[in-house]
């Protein structure tokens, strides 16, 4: 069939028409662009290659023809295809004529000479590429023009800018009459989804070339090579609509969703779709064919435009936790997802954007955190309060404590001067120290107890040695409410492994609890059992009683009965706290139990048995009654509160002591220095300088007869004790101190040592 059949007819040539199957109308040629175009003609058309060897063969025969019949040939392609283009027409018969009239350019070269971001700018191209064609034509002679820039590129995802460039070089053949040639590889377009761009671009050129097969098939071939290309054509249809149909319905699936979901297209991220709950999201009624920064431009820079870019490079998806976004006037919080979306070919050329909104979930979480920085906030204030009250009771403890010890040596003093004497009046006063000194140990426990500072001084104690002091410390209480009391010990009641300062308040405190809480004349019974392993001690009365209400909370902190307006049993609440938590610190536990209100209470604790003990300890020295022992010893007395400083000397020069006093650290080394005491005893919270200085200063001044220090003061913790032992002090007295346990402790220390006056 001869070759002028084929031109303007409505025909599906070459393979990339049939892969993507549309009718072409336009001039489709079987002849090979060296032979289809004359020296006079000013034409643009396009060919579809297959191979590189392909091209170069077409391109140098069409620059070939330019040559030879005394024109130019401009060729701007790559850098491979030029150094093919140069060895192709070296070895042509035109080998002389090119050298004078072949120009060759870089196509990547030329492209920076006039692209401006991404766009071919006019003026730019006319400059340079323009200024290049203008210098080549002469009159009458003909000029024959290769470029391969649009393929780049649409190679680099450009297909719109190529597109334009096509637009700009026919504006160009409008001013110079020239033929232009421009080449494309097929498998640029083996995708359904570049057909239109494929249409636009046949569509900028005069002519669309057959592929090489289809060009140099016989006439008895090209029938045959024509229906195979329409079967593909018809099968490719076939696929097309198949995928039409998968895209419909991805994008039904999106229009759809449940949550925020946007199409965009292209490196500049054109939005192809969005369904109603993206519009809503970002308050905007129509974003269709917008590209996204020229919808958002606000957004440049920011997060969502960098993962666009970053997903279109990559082709990986990505995730962008809590995004805010404000555009509605209400802040509101997404979880955004971008999605590559893939082409037929593998090659990104879109993104999926969707948007989980989390808004209440973020601000319930803030919330939480909101409230736990405020919990911590209130726990720091509750522990700064309860430093504060710690602090507080330590020296509230300390300011009762100082005017307890004068009272009582007072007391002991006027008794002693008054032979000994009884009297009722002299009763009242040490009974009300003793309960004031309660009180304000009971508070101190308290603040132990809270910061869990209580020190246990453990040692084998019978439990009959703890119980006989306990009775002892409470008799006063029991003989002024005429009450009886009965202990029933079987043997000795056996030993435990504890403090009996400790342990010796628990029975204490559970013996006062009794007897404040039994009529007078009720009765009160203390029975011990023991066995191998426990050792079970009761206190039971026929008092008051406990209600069930109470029960639960008995043993809490300043926690207390029921109480009238006269306050008649007394008491801050703290007492059987106490006994709890003491009991506990070693290992056991108490229990209360009632019949309800006048019906009495029983109190029942349980301690782990110790082995008895292996050596024996010897009767300990009963403290002595003062008796004048201290003839002759020079004693230092340092206090700032000087009644208890009046107070104790005039104690200890009745027991027989030379007693030297001072009120400051300064006066303290003074009298010292022309004193030469064989003791110091030294008050702590001295002004100017603490009683651990003074102490070390005192033995630094004193090296020839060395002082031997004792602590008399108001503070009493175990921080306070390890203080005074690491500041070598003898001993730790706290106030009120027992007079005779003072004596005792100076004789001890001085035995045979009796400075004379």
């Amino acid at each position: 069939m001869p070759a002028s059949f084929f031109p303007n007819v409505r025909l599906r040539v070459s393979r990339l028409a049939a892969e993507f199957s549309y009718g072409l109308t336009m001039t489709i040629s079987t002849e090979p662009a060296a032979a289809r175009h004359t020296e006079h003609d000013s034409s643009h058309f396009v060919q579809f290659y297959e191979s590189d060897v392909e091209l170069i063969e077409d391109v140098g025969a069409f620059l070939q023809r330019a040559l030879d019949a005394g024109g130019s040939a401009i060729a701007i392609a790559t850098a491979d295809h030029v150094a093919s283009l140069t060895s192709w027409l070296d070895s042509a018969d035109t080998a002389t004529r090119r050298a004078h009239d072949a120009v060759f350019v870089d196509a990547h070269a030329a492209l920076d000479g006039f692209m401006v971001d991404g766009w071919p700018d006019e003026a730019r191209f006319m400059s340079t590429v323009g200024a290049l064609v203008a210098r080549t034509v002469r009159a009458g002679q003909p000029v024959h023009a290769f470029g391969e820039m649009v393929a780049i590129l649409y190679a680099q995802g450009l297909g719109e800018a190529a597109l334009h460039l096509e637009d700009l070089w026919n504006g160009l053949a409008r001013e110079h009459r020239f033929s232009l040639f421009c080449a494309y590889p097929d498998r640029a377009f083996t995708g359904a989804e570049h057909t239109p761009l494929f249409r636009h671009i046949c569509d900028a050129h005069q002519h669309v070339l057959l592929t090489r097969a289809l060009r140099d098939a016989g006439d008895q071939n090209l029938h045959l090579r024509l229906a195979l290309a329409q079967q593909r054509a018809t099968s490719l249809e076939d696929e097309m609509r198949r995928r039409r149909s998968a895209e419909l319905q991805r994008d039904a699936v999106l229009m759809n969703s449940p949550i925020a979901s946007a199409l965009l297209l292209g490196s500049r991220h054109t939005f192809q779709l969005t369904n109603p709950r993206y519009l809503a999201m970002v308050g905007r009624a129509d974003l269709i064919n917008l590209a996204y920064l020229d919808a958002f431009p606000e957004e440049e820079g920011g997060a969502i435009v960098a993962a666009l870019q970053r997903v279109f490079a990559d082709g990986v998806p990505i995730v962008h936790e809590e995004y805010r976004a404000n555009r509605t006037g209400d802040e509101r919080v997404y979880t955004l997802h971008f999605e590559p979306l893939r082409a037929s070919s593998g090659n990104v050329d879109g993104v999926i954007l969707s948007a989980v909104e989390v808004t209440g979930y973020v601000r319930a979480r803030e919330a939480v955190e909101k409230s736990r920085i405020e919990r911590e906030a209130l726990l720091a204030d509750l522990r700064n309060a309860n430093g504060a009250k710690d602090r507080f009771l330590a020296m509230l403890g300390h300011e009762l404590r100082n005017p307890l010890a004068p009272i009582s040596t007072a007391l002991v003093l006027v008794r002693k001067q008054n032979g000994g004497t009884t009297d009722k009046h002299y009763d009242i006063i040490e009974r009300q120290v003793a309960h004031l000194s309660r009180l304000v140990e009971d508070l101190l426990d308290v603040s132990r107890i809270t910061r869990g500072a209580i020190e246990l001084a453990r040692e084998p104690v019978p439990i009959a040695t703890v119980l006989a002091r306990a009775i002892e410390a409470a008799n006063p209480l029991l003989e002024q409410r005429s009450q009886t009391l009965s202990l029933d010990l079987a043997d000795d009641g056996g030993t435990v492994s504890g403090d009996p300062v400790r342990l010796t308040q628990v029975f204490g405190n559970l013996l006062n609890n009794a007897a404040k809480f039994t009529q007078t004349d009720g009765r009160i019974h203390v029975k011990a059992v023991s066995s191998t392993t426990e050792i079970v001690v009761s206190v039971a009365d026929n008092g008051v009683g406990i209600s069930a209400d109470l029960m639960p909370r008995l043993f809490s902190f300043f926690e207390q009965g029921e109480t009238t307006i006269d306050r008649a049993n007394g008491g801050l609440g703290v007492g059987l706290a106490l006994v709890k938590n003491f009991v506990e610190l070693h290992g056991g536990t108490v229990v209360a139990s009632s019949d309800g209100p006048g019906r009495g209470a029983t109190f029942t604790v349980t301690l782990p048995a110790a082995s008895a003990p292996t050596t024996d300890r010897g009767k300990q020295p009963a403290a002595p009654h003062p008796d004048g022992n201290g003839v002759g010893v020079r004693v230092l007395l340092v206090d700032d509160n000087k009644d208890g400083l009046m107070a104790m000397e005039a104690y200890l020069v009745e027991m027989g002591f030379h007693v030297a006093t001072a009120t400051d650290p300064a006066t303290a080394l003074e009298v010292a220095a022309a004193f030469s005491p064989a003791f110091a005893i030294l008050d702590i919270g001295l002004p100017g300088m603490d009683g651990y200085q003074l102490a070390r200063a005192l033995r630094a001044q004193q090296t020839a007869t060395p002082v031997r220090v004792f602590a008399l003061t108001g503070y009493g913790q175990a921080e306070d004790r390890r203080r005074s032992n690491d500041a070598g002090f003898e001993q730790h007295f706290v106030k009120p101190v027992a007079l005779a346990e003072l004596v005792e402790a100076l004789t001890r220390a001085s035995p045979g040592e009796r400075p004379s006056v």
